[in-house]
């Protein structure tokens, strides 16, 4: 867990200014020991401590792929590429503000969870005409509301603040610093005070741009009145947002450096060091990547697709083989229309395909559906990445008896729901999920209490329940405390550990009287049913001339519990009764049983039996 920390300098006088001053006028000068503590707290001190995780300090595949349409069918391939080699790679997407339909994007999300890819959500409004409108007033508590209602796939909940704001196009037509900065800074707080996993970036900004208001602004000059209109705003980001294009056209060298380039992302972190900015930004480029000349029509001013390829290797190889870097997710999977086509990975599908392509399919002959630099970044070495995810449970049904009978044995069944992150999942396989395990804590020993797997086969998504099943054996005698969480893994769950106390007690003795209505005689066979917090049981109990059970043992009878006692005698009706039992003898008093005429009237010899003058 990373906590970025406002006050970062260390000399004595820095810290003692960054405290508040409510404990500062508390110091006492002479007091060294005191001072030194305060110089401490000083020093780890943060009001705006964030619960953000440091996305770099666990494994961290960095590739990724930026998709127009959020379903699997581009999930899928964008897995498929990203995950080869690797494992938990990134996505880039847009939500508008009109899509706000949290069904389907939780169902996306979910598609998310299953494919290990990890979302970059950029906020968007609405298209009007050829651009973008502007937020409305109060659009920041809308977004804050609706993604903090989804299941994010990891901890960490990334949201890009809209899309290259010094581009009119982009923000109403109009370019305006100053609002994107108050923009900003509304949507960062809406967004922490709902939860502090949401991880806040910055829309990328065009390094490229001329400085032509209103319709574009050089991004140094539209930085500095980011900062001008609210101070310290690009300090309260949580990672940078970067489109590190290879320009000029969109064809520049993957070896250049420096502004405009796909080392752009470097130059941006100057920029932003000379404005002030402290924190060591991770970095976020979503959008990069090289027009190649194969599209709708063949443009042979473009490298081919096949150098492109290389050009992609080259630059996750040296220009972003840098540990500030987070993901790279090029721009773009899949784009079937102008006037992005050249920077489709996909190949054009359809009537649009070329000409030559079509002729291929109808003798039959088979061509690989996505350009060489979608093979090329498939078949690049990646890191494994393990994102933190939430671990949670919720027991929604069961518990381990708080009162049991010495030597018995018991099935302990728990009903978990899983209330996190991450799917359970019971297989042991290096290539999959740590394995899902219940896990005694304290008792065990005492108790027999041994860990329970996830059957191998078995997944739980968030949402979903699964039933563990302990075996309990009780002692001679005493009282215990039991201790119980799940596991993935060696790592415990986030959720608290579920505590119980259980006494080994005397057994259970019932004794059972009833009377049958009309006889003077009530012995017989009769049968006693018992439901309750053990499961539902049956067994045959015989009654006296006067209606009275012998004293019965029942051991798998919970002492201080209550049942639903039923006794049941052929033709006459059942009576059931509720009562809580302790060690010991108890009674169980079903007064007088009822007959049951009609289920006799077909049997004569039985419904003589029924009647008062059968005696």
């Amino acid at each position: 867990m990373l906590f970025f920390l406002k006050n970062t300098q260390t000399s004595i006088g820095s810290c003692i200014s960054s405290i508040p001053h409510n404990i500062l006028i508390r110091i006492k000068p002479k007091d060294q020991g005191v001072a030194l503590f305060f110089i401490l707290v000083a020093l780890f001190y943060s009001p705006n401590a964030y619960a953000i995780t440091d996305p770099l300090a666990v494994p961290n595949n960095k590739f990724g792929i930026h998709i127009i349409q959020a379903t699997p069918d581009e999930s899928s391939p964008a897995a498929q590429m990203v995950n080869n080699n690797g494992d938990w790679g990134y996505i880039t997407f847009l939500i508008e503000s009109k899509d706000r339909n949290e069904g389907k994007w939780q169902e996306f999300f979910n598609d998310l969870r299953r494919r290990h890819l990890i979302p970059l959500v950029r906020l968007a409004t609405k298209p009007l005409n050829e651009h973008w409108e502007r937020p409305y007033d109060g659009e920041e508590e809308a977004w804050a509301g609706f993604l903090d209602n989804l299941n994010w796939p990891i901890k960490n909940r990334y949201v890009i603040v809209y899309n290259e704001p010094n581009h009119g196009k982009e923000w109403g037509n109009f370019v305006d610093p100053k609002m994107y900065a108050k923009v900003l800074d509304k949507t960062i707080t809406a967004l922490k005070n709902k939860n502090r996993d949401f991880f806040v970036l910055n829309g990328g900004l065009d390094a490229s741009a001329p400085h032509q208001p209103p319709l574009y602004f050089d991004e140094v000059q539209f930085l500095k009145e980011m900062e001008k209109e609210v101070p310290g705003i690009l300090n309260k980001l949580d990672g940078w947002v970067s489109h590190s294009y290879p320009n000029p056209g969109f064809v520049g060298s993957p070896f250049a450096i420096g502004r405009g380039t796909v080392r752009g992302w470097f130059w941006e972190l100057q920029q932003l060091r000379n404005l002030g900015v402290t924190k060591n930004l991770p970095v976020f480029i979503t959008e990069t990547g090289w027009k190649h000349a194969e599209g709708i029509s063949l443009n042979p001013t473009f490298p081919s697709a096949e150098l492109v390829g290389a050009y992609y290797r080259n630059a996750f190889e040296n220009a972003w083989n840098s540990n500030r870097i987070v993901a790279v997710t090029p721009f773009l999977l899949s784009y079937q229309e102008l006037p992005f086509d050249h920077f489709s990975f996909k190949k054009i599908t359809g009537e649009k395909q070329p000409k030559k392509l079509v002729e291929n399919q109808v003798l039959g002959i088979q061509y690989p559906q996505y350009y060489p630099q979608y093979q090329t970044l498939a078949d690049l070495p990646k890191t494994k990445g393990k994102p933190v995810q939430e671990n949670k449970a919720q027991l929604i049904k069961g518990e381990v008896y708080s009162s049991i009978v010495s030597e018995e044995g018991y099935k302990i069944f728990l009903t978990f729901k899983n209330t996190g992150q991450s799917i359970w999942s019971g297989s042991t396989l290096l290539t999959t999920s740590d394995q899902v395990r219940l896990f005694p804590l304290e008792g065990g020993k005492d108790l027999g209490i041994e860990e329970v797997a996830l059957p191998e086969d078995k997944k739980v998504e968030p949402g979903q329940e699964h039933t563990f099943i302990l075996d309990l054996k009780a002692p001679e005698k005493g009282m215990f405390k039991v201790v119980l969480n799940l596991f993935s893994g060696s790592n415990q769950f986030d959720s608290q550990p579920l505590e119980f106390e259980t006494e080994v007690k005397s057994p259970v003795i019932l004794k059972i009287t009833s009377t049958l209505k009309w006889k003077e005689i009530h012995a017989g066979e009769y049968l006693l049913s018992i439901e309750g917090a053990t499961g539902d049981t049956i067994q045959k109990i015989i009654l006296s001339e006067k209606g009275e059970s012998a004293e019965l043992e029942v051991r798998y009878l919970l002492p201080d519990y209550t049942f639903d006692f039923t006794l049941e005698k052929p033709f006459y009706k059942s009576k059931t009764i509720r009562q809580r039992v302790s060690p010991g003898i108890n009674t169980l008093d079903f007064g007088i049983l009822e007959p049951d005429i009609i289920s006799a009237l077909l049997k004569p010899k039985e419904l003589w039996n029924l009647l008062p003058f059968s005696n």
